[in-house]
């Protein structure tokens, strides 16, 4: 199959935003429509994007589509709502979840669109905005092979890909990392916040434990990962505590304890983390 050229995205955060300009850098005809913030759609458009009325419509316009929005309440009503990418969609077109989602919301999605001729593939993203923003994001995709090769491009302008297996499969991957990820910030920060406490510097901790047997992903990105939830209105709690939930739940489906996760889980319920005050 050869690369689409045409390519609708829903969803601007503060990682689908990065996303999308690194899509539409690479020279794809891009059609998006808004939801609430008009800065990021205002933004798109100045750099070709063309904007449409609603997701149905950038359907029409599109070989495929990438759905980048938070829940997946809100995923199901851009893809099968009233006006939603399924009304829209030509047999053949492609949708892309790249939020994080439940695996068997992803495999309901597939059996949904698949009634239409459309084809559906997972694939959530790992790295942030700070891989975002150096389309450096690593992406788990779960879809049928073909559909995953025709997409692969515009896949590989935002990072690089796994292919994991069936639908749902991306999403199980992702949900394993964010389980370690959401986990590691509470335990580094603990600890940072322990050896300030008995007089260390901050910069000092975080250097020592990037290069030492402590070192994550988190810690190298450490400036990043402590602004994202300094700022009272960032997403971070509810995407941790959504992300955990999801993983929680599936862990008691299959009768899997999760005792440090769900642990977790209660402290991003809690809020925001702070950093002891040095005097």
């Amino acid at each position: 199959m050869t690369d689409v050229k045409r390519v609708g995205f829903l969803g601007f955060g503060d990682i689908g935003l990065p996303m999308a300009r690194r899509v539409i850098g690479k020279g794809y005809q891009m059609t998006i429509c808004g939801h609430v913030r008009r800065t990021p759609i205002e933004e798109m458009k100045s750099l070709g994007a063309v904007e449409v009325r609603t997701p149905k419509e950038v359907a029409e316009r599109c070989e495929v589509i990438i759905t980048m929005v938070l829940t997946e309440a809100q995923t199901r009503e851009v893809i099968a709502g009233a006006n939603g990418l399924l009304q829209g969609a030509a047999p053949g077109t492609g949708i892309v979840m790249m939020s994080t989602l439940s695996p068997g919301f992803c495999r309901q999605m597939e059996e949904e669109a698949a009634s239409k001729g459309v084809i559906v593939i997972d694939a959530p993203v790992a790295g942030g905005a700070v891989g975002a923003e150096a389309g450096k994001l690593g992406i788990s995709v779960g879809g049928p092979k073909e559909a995953v090769e025709r997409y692969r491009a515009v896949l590989e302008s935002m990072g690089s890909i796994l292919y994991c297996g069936g639908v749902g499969s991306g999403e199980v991957v992702k949900l394993a990392n964010n389980m370690v990820a959401f986990t590691n910030i509470l335990v580094a920060h603990e600890a940072i916040s322990w050896g300030i406490k008995n007089g260390a510097d901050e910069d000092m901790l975080v250097k020592l434990m990037r290069v030492g047997s402590a070192g994550s992903w988190m810690l190298q990105n450490w400036e990043g990962v402590r602004r994202s939830w300094e700022d009272a209105n960032s997403p971070a709690f509810r995407i941790a505590v959504k992300d955990l939930s999801i993983a929680l739940r599936i862990g008691e489906e299959v009768r899997h304890s999760c005792p440090f996760t769900a642990l977790a889980c209660e402290y991003w319920k809690a809020g925001a983390p702070r950093m002891p005050e040095v005097k």
